[in-house]
């Protein structure tokens, strides 16, 4: 009877010993086991919404590839250097390049959202310039990700103005978003952000205005040199090719800047966490009398 008592006593103190952070009972195992299967199941990268700008970049950089090959594929677009709007004018690319685009503009929306609150929380007890900035911000960027929105849904052969009235405010305003964030972003140095991503935002931004710029004004002379029968088959022979070639090299390579604009935010946002308070609401049922 002894024997039991004390085989008893030991495995209380080997459960106490061992669950030092849990509780002496089964309990505590249990909690360390489902941490640990947490752990297992849901990978670093799930941690915080890093996976906004991630999503954004990968849905940005599809709908300019996917589309691309199969119109180059089909015949619809020139190979060389075609306006990435080109490649998503007749179907079946268009629809999958409205589909992405679509995609690209929700996240990156949620994105500038995500990023106006982390802004806010930072400096909610400070008065000065970067909460105006911040609202600012907001605006600006909500805007380009509506023009991103007009640009996957009214095709350059369907609704020309309302496709270049959202190309416009897609790139234009976009820019301005990225340096209205380099500002800020140089606000929370070093709290909340490195000196060398402020930089690179602020590089991003200003290489993205030249390209602008570049697109409009090479865009303008090469037509104005083009004498051919379908611009998206621009060919050497048509006039004005090379012009015409260095203004749609400008415009990926400012949809490239942005997207790697989105990226710098990757890091920032890991360390931010959304949790949703469920709360119980008790109403008190009133029977009719004359029921």
């Amino acid at each position: 009877m002894s024997d039991a008592v004390e085989l008893e006593n030991s495995d209380k103190s080997e459960n106490g010993t061992s669950n030092t952070l849990y509780g002496s009972t089964s309990l505590g195992q249990s909690q360390q086991t489902t941490q640990k299967k947490e752990k297992m199941c849901f990978p670093s990268i799930f941690a915080g919404l890093g996976w906004l700008p991630i999503s954004v970049g990968v849905f940005l950089g599809l709908s300019m590839i996917v589309p691309y090959c199969i119109a180059v594929g089909l015949g619809h677009v020139s190979p060389g250097f075609p306006y990435i709007s080109d490649t998503g004018t007749e179907p079946p690319e268009s629809c999958i390049f409205g589909q992405l685009l679509n995609l690209a503009a929700l996240f990156a929306f949620a994105t500038i959202f995500v990023r106006y609150k982390q802004i806010n929380e930072y400096y909610q007890a400070v008065s000065g310039n970067v909460l105006k900035w911040n609202k600012a911000a907001v605006v600006v960027g909500s805007l380009a990700a509506l023009g991103m929105s007009l640009v996957a849904n009214f095709q350059e052969t369907n609704m020309i103005i309302v496709h270049l009235i959202g190309a416009t405010m897609c790139f234009a305003l976009g820019f301005v978003y990225g340096f209205i964030q380099s500002l800020i972003s140089y606000k929370v140095t070093p709290q909340h952000c490195s000196i060398h991503i402020c930089r690179l935002r602020l590089a991003l931004s200003i290489i993205a205005t030249i390209l602008f710029v570049s697109t409009m004004v090479f865009a303008g002379v090469a037509n104005s040199q083009w004498d051919g029968t379908d611009p998206r088959k621009w060919l050497p022979e048509d006039g004005g090719f090379a012009l015409h070639v260095v203004s749609t090299a400008s415009e990926w390579g400012m949809a490239i800047a942005f997207l790697v604009f989105f990226f710098t935010f990757i890091g920032e946002f890991q360390k931010i966490e959304i949790a949703a308070e469920v709360k119980r609401c008790n109403r008190l049922l009133v029977a009719d009398p004359l029921a």
